[in-house]
């Protein structure tokens, strides 16, 4: 099987390097060589090994916020971390209403112990918190769907729930905002030391250090790295101490910037960093916690391009597969 994904990929490469082909037959194409690669490694890793979760550091947790179409990068992004970081760290997943029963099933199975906040539920207990804060609820309640650059729609409020359900739905102290298109490929020692350290209330990001360079077809060819550094951070890979949380200051931010609100489906990332700004006590994390951009120095990648992301797995199907 993997031999024929392979091959598939590889001829539908060369044709997306044809200029002949017009742009929309390339991007599908694209598309079409993505989906193939999604399919087979989503497959893939249901041959991993399952991982205890909430065994250790009870003022820590991972969060991640996924659908239906997510699984298999959740599967590959939260193992990795676990991997790597060698602890059987609690494991909180939200579902953005997508979330099948054979999801939920899959998801038990590969993280004993974990918790999944249904969508359903998370609307009634966020509901009940934010009942006087008009604003938020408008962020957090409001279906604002959009158009995004594959074709599909989506409700453009949906990164919302990394804001208040992460925080408000968890008595940890400790945060690891993660986005389930993160792989980690060494052991990720500033986080583990963050995780566990009672006495620290900072937190750190991860930025935007790099950015692709493209070609005429709009292939990715390299990577350029921004100068001078990114000030604020990437909320996709955020190390959040929720001592730096506050409804009322969130409350006041969103009336002002409503226009951000339902222009950018990063509202959410915004909010983050106002936090971050206000709290004044937060750090970046070193370059080896990278966007988009990966090499043999990489702790962890945030793969905002998702064909990177999957061209990247190989590198942990081993890892993974084997008994710890």
């Amino acid at each position: 099987m993997r031999e024929k994904t392979q091959t598939l990929s590889e001829r539908l490469g060369s044709l997306l390097l044809e200029r002949r082909l017009p742009w929309r037959v390339s991007q599908w194409l694209y598309r079409q060589r993505l989906d193939a690669v999604r399919r087979f490694y989503d497959h893939r890793v249901l041959s991993t090994r399952p991982f205890a979760t909430g065994k250790e550091c009870p003022s820590f947790e991972v969060h991640a916020l996924l659908g239906h179409r997510h699984i298999g990068m959740c599967l590959w992004s939260v193992k990795s971390f676990l991997h790597f970081s060698g602890g059987a760290y609690s494991v909180v997943l939200h579902d953005d209403g997508s979330l099948t029963q054979r999801d939920v099933d899959v998801l038990r199975q590969h993280f004993v112990d974990v918790r999944i906040v249904r969508k359903a539920d998370a609307d009634d207990a966020i509901r009940d918190r934010i009942k006087d804060l008009p604003n938020c609820c408008d962020y957090r309640f409001q279906s604002k769907l959009t158009t995004d650059h594959r074709g599909g729609k989506y409700n453009m409020n949906v990164f919302a729930l990394r804001l208040f359900d992460f925080n408000l739905l968890s008595d940890a102290r400790k945060i690891l905002v993660l986005d389930v298109d993160v792989l980690f490929f060494k052991e990720p020692r500033e986080i583990i030391t963050w995780a566990g350290d009672v006495s620290s209330t900072g937190s750190l990001y991860s930025v935007e250090q790099y950015v692709p360079r493209r070609n005429a077809r709009y292939e990715v060819v390299g990577f350029d790295r921004r100068e001078p550094v990114p000030a604020w951070g990437n909320a996709g890979l955020l190390c959040f101490d929720k001592s730096a949380f506050s409804l009322e200051a969130v409350e006041g931010w969103i009336a002002r910037d409503k226009e951000l609100m339902d222009k950018y489906a990063t509202f959410e990332q915004r909010l983050y960093n106002l936090l971050l700004q206000r709290s004044g006590n937060s750090a970046p994390l070193p370059d080896s916690y990278s966007f988009n951009f990966t090499d043999e120095d990489a702790i962890a990648t945030h793969f905002a391009i998702k064909h990177l992301f999957f061209d990247n797995v190989p590198k942990l199907q081993e890892a993974l597969s084997r008994s710890p």
